[in-house]
């Protein structure tokens, strides 16, 4: 456990976990407040959308990684090359994607 990779990346993801969980946290407090004064918000009627958002970029970018790894293992690209160009460009897909069904759902 002495390798400092591993305590890096530990603590990132500490930091992370943590920063979601405040993140939660402190939106739920801001929803209680406005229900509590009367001023309930279009925020609930959205949070079927942003689930179906982040549901579509995951998708696309677990379909960015398996498509880099294939890239990759057929030519000569190594991966440090193919797998953040094909995350960025799945990414953008899936962000694409979701915002045209949000678009639809609209009317």
């Amino acid at each position: 456990m002495n390798d400092p990779v591993a305590i890096v990346v530990i603590a990132l993801i500490v930091a992370v976990v943590f920063s979601i969980f405040y993140l939660i946290k402190s939106k739920h407090l801001e929803r209680m407040a406005k229900i509590e004064s009367g001023m309930i918000d279009q925020d609930f009627k959205d949070s079927s959308n942003l689930i179906l958002n982040v549901g579509i970029l995951l998708c696309s970018l677990a379909l960015g990684v398996f498509i880099s790894y294939l890239f990759s293992v057929y030519s000569d690209i190594p991966n440090y090359v193919t797998i953040p160009g094909f995350l960025l460009l799945f990414g953008g897909i899936g962000f694409i994607i979701s915002y045209l069904l949000s678009k639809k759902n609209e009317n």
